[in-house]
């Protein structure tokens, strides 16, 4: 036992949070899920920053309307729409490879972002000039722009500098910031909307139009920049350079530009096809719903800028942040169905009676187009991510010839509503398209994987909305029910311990941090953690703690174990009662496991670190041996019996006993008879069960291993490190274990960096992470026990039928399809 054990903080809540724990003050109103999920907070901002710009845009005419001429409103209107337009051009489509890049260049962002705004400026001092030479023949009336050398100085000058404004809300989005888009923005708007009346009540006509328009951009450009380069941009790093790839971003850029320029020709050819076939009167209805259509589409397509950037930044976690993207900008729109289906005529009745009539079912059509155009701009993204340029291309091209030649046909049948019914249809096909195409290139299994994805994220969010589906916390007990087990410690300091806080355990365990509490009047202040109270009260979790004792005990005993038993927590005390069994530990040393996610460097450190710790422990104990049917009876039968018969499964039991047969005689072929060598291995190594020392730089040391309830004596080499490893790709992924099972089932290889630390112990012979049947062998080992640990006993999450299909059935599958076999 330690003397006087080691002192530290305690974890705390906020390294662990809990799905349902909200904030204080305005935080408290927004879940903490939402909050914390960089992908929804970005994507929600950019979605803001839209319908705050329509508001105040609406603003922003309505005092025009009242302080201006309407000659100086349309001649004001058109100079402005020239410049937005002539800008959108000359950006040349940088905004989409901002986003795609920035995030996976490191400190190399910077230089990425200049060279998009040089090009992008001299594009637009192109553009522009191009512009004015011609403007006196094809449109007399923008004549006023080349009336003097200070009119077109401010005009040129003026589009290049929106394109910078432009871009750099792509770069923002790159950065995983675009927060600040929505709040540049909306000062932009107020700064504009406060510039106008005072220059229209001096006696300026269109000049007050655009110069309160413009002249604010260049004071938002210098401050959102200086922003992004001194405080956002991420710090340059050695190896930075080897992640620049021209090549790629030459491929993205060509095939990207070619899409947007079909989306651009599309957007701007839909109403002119409408005005052309019915007129200006008729086409009035459909020209409003086409305009709140415009806004319904960025809700989608700002969560797809939102999802390219994330993918980008981390393309292992794309399948459940599509999910994520796909259920909050899906959902959002269905809801707006269904309430335009029932006031889509009074909406439009707010622009005239006139527009009500045939406005409302325009409008309805485009609201449903608008989910259908959110699913696809969410594939879109994936396909950024992944580079598949051409699919994007092609899919936006189709997009474009689709709409606009099925309105050249239904236009003239069906009047302006012909347009929308046009829209409906391409995106429908196009969307179907990609379904089918991707039925065709994928594995059969794919579209109940992106199934599962999409049901975990509806069941997250509805865990923050929902109270019946937050996982309860544990309570902290008071002081009287702390007093008996305290007494048990014979620590003289023990009697000022308190509970400090409580996170869940294994197997429905409790983990209680304790120490002292200091009172100062009214105040009490926490100091540092001193001990942990674990605790069990039901028959499972007591007798998790009773293994976790014993296996402790034996270990501890073991001369073999002499270098080990500094790593290993020390008990304090055991109560025993007949509710269940109390113990506390000394608090030991080093640094929850978790915390290495922040950094790489030491996160692999600290892997090679714990993979050579579980490779001594095993090589210690180990004992050649050839397997037997007692072994595989333990290790394989009866786990798989504990499956037969499992309450919400989808699949039907016939089904499953077929699955499970495969499942079993394909184990049962690669372990029987095999020479192996088994050893003590800890059960359960993961992150939060280790504890690292750091020495120095990025290197850390292994400094304790907690949780050692599932050690067994006479397990396979390399149990524990496939374990860790499928935990570190549920992690990396956010992907359920059955998710990360089933791929190594499909492809059976590991990564580069796995293999530093899979393989970390001493020798040269081949190893069993080298070999795909002994790799698909011991991720099915590990997870046929992970699985049945959980059936022993639910945690306060539940073993429902999402959590069936995702972790049980879906590997199920894979093996009754042979996909899996060894």
């Amino acid at each position: 036992m330690t003397a006087h054990p080691p002192s530290l903080r305690h974890p705390g809540q906020a390294q662990m949070p809990v799905s349902g724990r909200r904030g204080r003050g305005w935080k408290s109103l927004v879940p903490s899920g939402l909050m914390a999920s960089s992908l929804l907070r970005n994507g929600y901002a950019l979605i803001a920053n839209s319908g705050l710009s329509a508001v105040l845009g609406l603003a922003f005419w309505f005092l025009a309307a009242r302080y201006c001429s309407q000659e100086a409103i349309g001649l004001g209107g058109a100079i402005t729409a020239t410049i937005v337009n002539l800008s959108n051009a000359a950006q040349l489509n940088f905004g989409n490879l901002l986003v795609r890049f920035v995030p996976t260049i490191g400190g190399r962002a910077g230089r990425l972002i200049l060279f998009a705004y040089a090009t992008s400026v001299v594009a637009s001092v192109i553009v522009a000039t191009g512009f004015l030479l011609v403007v006196g023949a094809f449109m007399p009336k923008l004549g006023v722009l080349t009336d003097s050398a200070g009119v077109i100085a401010w005009f040129v000058v003026t589009v290049a500098i929106w394109s910078v404004f432009a871009l750099q809300d792509s770069a923002l989005s790159g950065l995983r910031q675009s927060i600040w888009v929505p709040v540049s923005k909306t000062i932009y708007q107020v700064v504009k909307i406060t510039m106008l009346v005072p220059l229209a009540l001096v006696g300026l006509g269109w000049e007050a139009i655009a110069l309160s328009w413009t002249v604010p951009v260049v004071v938002f450009v210098l401050a959102v920049n200086l922003l992004i380069f001194r405080r956002l941009l991420p710090k340059a790093e050695p190896g930075d350079l080897h992640l620049l790839d021209r090549r790629a971003m030459a491929r993205f850029f060509g095939w990207d530009y070619i899409g947007s320029v079909s989306m651009m020709v599309a957007w701007t050819a839909t109403p002119l096809i409408v005005l052309n076939f019915v007129g200006a009167a008729e086409s009035a209805s459909f020209f409003v719903a086409w305009t709140i259509f415009t806004s319904l589409y960025y809700v989608g397509s700002s969560m797809g800028l939102s999802l390219l950037a994330e993918g980008a930044s981390d393309s292992g976690r794309l399948r459940s942040l599509a999910a994520d993207a796909a259920v909050m900008s899906v959902l959002p729109l269905l809801g707006l169905v269904v309430l335009m289906l029932v006031f889509a005529h009074p909406v439009m009745s707010v622009f005239g009676a006139a527009y009500a009539a045939e406005g409302a079912s325009i409008l309805r059509v485009f609201t449903i187009t608008s989910v259908i155009s959110a699913v696809l701009s969410i594939y879109l993204s994936i396909a950024r991510t992944k580079g598949w340029m051409r699919s994007v291309a092609a899919v936006e091209v189709s997009l474009m010839v689709l709409a606009l030649g099925a309105g050249a046909v239904l236009v003239p049948l069906q009047g302006p509503i012909g347009m929308a019914h046009a829209w409906l249809l391409a995106m429908l096909a196009v969307t179907c398209g990609v379904g089918v195409l991707a039925l065709v290139t994928n594995r059969r299994h794919s579209v109940h994987d992106w199934g599962m994805a999409v049901a975990a994220s509806l069941k997250r969010l509805s865990s923050q909305f929902l109270p019946f589906g937050r996982p309860p916390e544990p309570a902290l007990p008071v002081e009287a029910d702390l007093r008996p087990i305290l007494a048990f410690t014979a620590r003289p300091d023990a009697s000022n311990w308190r509970a400090l806080a409580a996170e869940p355990g294994p197997e429905g365990t409790s983990v209680i941090y304790l120490g002292d509490h200091a009172a100062d009047g009214a105040v009490v202040h926490e100091t540092e953690t001193k001990a942990i109270l674990r605790s069990g009260h039901d028959p499972i979790a007591a007798a998790y703690l009773e293994r976790m004792i014993d296996n402790l005990d034996l270990l501890q005993a073991d001369p073999r174990f002499e270098g080990l038993s500094k790593v290993l927590p020390s008990r304090l005390a055991v109560r025993r009662t007949e509710g269940g069994v109390d113990c506390i530990e000394t608090v030991v040393e080093g640094e929850d496991g978790r915390a290495l996610l922040r950094n790489p460097a030491q996160l692999q450190s600290g892997l090679v670190a714990a993979g050579r710790a579980a490779t001594l422990v095993h090589g210690w104990t180990a004992s050649q041996r050839s397997i037997d049917e007692v072994w595989f009876r333990e290790w394989v039968e009866r786990p798989a019996a504990q499956l037969l018969h499992l309450p919400g499964s989808m699949m039907s039991s016939a089904r499953r006993k077929q699955a499970l047969d495969i499942f079993v005689a394909e184990q049962r072929r690669y372990w029987l008879g095999r020479d192996e060598r088994l050893g003590w291995c800890h059960g359960d190594l993961q992150l939060r069960n280790l504890r690292f020392a750091r020495a120095g730089g990025d290197i850390v040391s292994l400094a304790s291993i907690l949780e050692w309830g599932n050690a067994r004596s006479n397990a396979p080499d390399g149990f524990d490190a496939c374990g860790l490893a499928i935990a570190m790709r549920m992690t990396a992924s956010a992907e359920p274990l059955g998710a990360v099972v089933s791929d190594l089932l499909w492809v059976p290889e590991w990564h580069a960096d796995e293999r530093t630390w899979l393989a970390a112990g001493p020798g040269d012979a081949p190893h069993w992470s080298d070999d795909a049947g002994a790799t698909r062998a011991m991720v099915s080992l590990v997870w046929l026990h992970q699985v049945s640990e959980r059936m022993r006993h639910p945690d306060p999450e539940g073993i429902g039928r999402l959590w069936m299909a995702s972790n049980v059935d879906r590997v199920l599958r894979i093996v009754s399809s042979n996909g899996g076999s060894i």
